[in-house]
């Protein structure tokens, strides 16, 4: 009779023990913003531009300071993220193109593990949100105006008239109530418009944010005015330089005008971001939830006298980035991590194997302060995707270096230019050291790293 009343107690007992087994699985938010340079964000040091909300949050966890993608734009960026894999391999190279067939992304992973999977904001992959493992689906497709934009709702067509962005976050913060009610765990995959311009390619803040910020004060980078004599030739003749001309550009005054638009966006986002944040603590979410905050890629603001984003340098593809959440202390990291490192991270997190066809590396020992073993010191950028006239380039980026490969086709073979920049010594990526003879070594080295990305994840040897 004692053994059948234990027996009983015990499985009476068995829905707690397989509700706290649930706890123990954490939920995860990733809010990916658009176009955000690594320093247009208070946190990462930058005195000027308005971002408490985010520095509040930056400032609980550990910020990485070399956090990159693998190629700098929207579509590529989106879908590298959630395939852990590089863009040569997932098919995605364009805007709004498609994955290739069988490719798998992160929600199918994690929604197959139990989770409740959730996007809202900005979709720009070709598959829809559903077939890639989506069960709460708000998404607005690719870019176009801030007000009035027609969003897909759970289904639904609406012509919204606020701000894409805070309807979004409206949407974020309906599905947080749900799944907090919930035993399941979440992914909740949030994604801003801002701060990429509007459909008519401005940055249109309002007038009270906008005056917020004294034009005198936005800072001008000192390579506005480089001359490319360093640089590939065809790079004269690209969308970033023509359109940077029709800005205005490289004369300082429009530099300044641009980034004061640019920044007042940013504090748009901040603002609408903010109140997802407080959501969640209201909800006390923060004890068992993963915060991850990364860009899609940077954008230039009159670097060598450009716009925009795609090509291989700097500020094209450095992003800000940082993760808050259960036992992360706050700090800073200085180790080389991408957005196809979000995926095994994030999978690793919830207790899931990492994929074996994932190029991405799961950094999350770094979140408890410990290091992984054998991390890497450098990495390839795989500027193939020709948006706006580029090149194909393959990019070999470490700690001290930036060494470019571009080539005159997709064939790959020997390079037609070659750029080599002391990231220490020439932060703005001025002075092309390729043609001195102390860098010979320098490049044979990092043209080998070139070589093993060929012949593993490119398989063109």
């Amino acid at each position: 009779m004692k053994t059948l009343s234990l027996l009983v107690s015990l499985l009476l007992l068995f829905p707690v023990f397989l509700k706290a087994e649930k706890k123990e699985q954490p939920n995860i938010i990733f809010i990916y913003t658009d176009d955000q340079r690594r320093d247009a964000l208070g946190a990462t040091g930058n005195d000027v531009i308005i971002t408490p909300q985010i520095d509040k949050l930056a400032k609980q966890g550990l910020q990485f300071n070399k956090a990159n993608v693998v190629f700098a734009l929207c579509s590529p960026s989106r879908a590298a993220l959630l395939t852990g894999r590089y863009n040569s391999a997932n098919g995605v190279m364009d805007l709004g193109s498609d994955l290739n067939q069988g490719e798998v992304s992160l929600a199918n992973y994690l929604k197959e593990a139990g989770y409740s999977t959730a996007v809202s904001g900005k979709w720009h992959v070709g598959q829809s949100p559903e077939k890639l493992g989506f069960d709460f689906h708000v998404i607005f497709h690719a870019n176009g105006t801030y007000y009035g934009r027609q969003i897909d709702d759970m289904g639904e067509k609406k012509k919204v008239e606020k701000h894409c962005d805070e309807y979004c976050v409206d949407r974020s913060i309906d599905f947080l109530k749900e799944a907090a009610k919930s035993d399941k765990p979440f992914f909740l995959y949030h994604n801003t418009q801002l701060p990429h311009m509007n459909g008519v390619l401005i940055w249109d803040a309002k007038e009270e944010t906008l005056a917020k910020y004294n034009v005198d004060d936005m800072p001008v980078t000192s390579s506005n005015r480089d001359d490319l004599s360093g640089k590939p030739e065809y790079l004269k003749k690209v969308r970033n330089l023509k359109q940077a001309k029709k800005y205005g550009y490289p004369d300082e005054k429009a530099i300044q005008q641009h980034t004061k638009e640019y920044y007042s966006v940013i504090t748009e986002m901040d603002d609408a971001l903010g109140r997802l944040f407080a959501t969640i603590e209201e909800l006390g979410l923060r004890e068992n939830t993963y915060i991850f905050f990364m860009s899609d890629n940077g954008w230039m603001l009159g670097e060598h006298g450009f716009t925009s984003k795609v090509l291989p340098y700097k500020p094209a593809t450095e992003v800000p980035f940082f993760v808050v959440g259960p036992g992360i202390k706050e700090g800073t990291n200085k180790s080389i991590v991408l957005n196809i490192d979000m995926a095994p991270t994030i999978l690793d997190l919830a207790g899931i194997d990492t994929p074996e066809n994932m190029h991405g590396a799961s950094f999350s020992p770094m979140l408890k302060g410990k290091k992984v073993k054998d991390w890497r010191k450098a990495f390839v950028y795989e500027g193939l995707g020709l948006y706006g006239g580029a090149k194909p380039n393959l990019t070999v980026v470490s700690d001290d270096y930036r060494y470019i490969e571009t080539y005159d086709d997709k064939e790959l073979n020997a390079p037609i230019f070659k750029e080599l920049y002391n990231q220490k010594e020439d932060a703005e990526e001025v002075t092309n050291l390729a043609k001195t003879k102390k860098a010979e070594k320098t490049i044979q080295q990092l043209s080998e790293i070139i070589e093993q990305h060929k012949s593993t994840v490119l398989k063109t040897e």
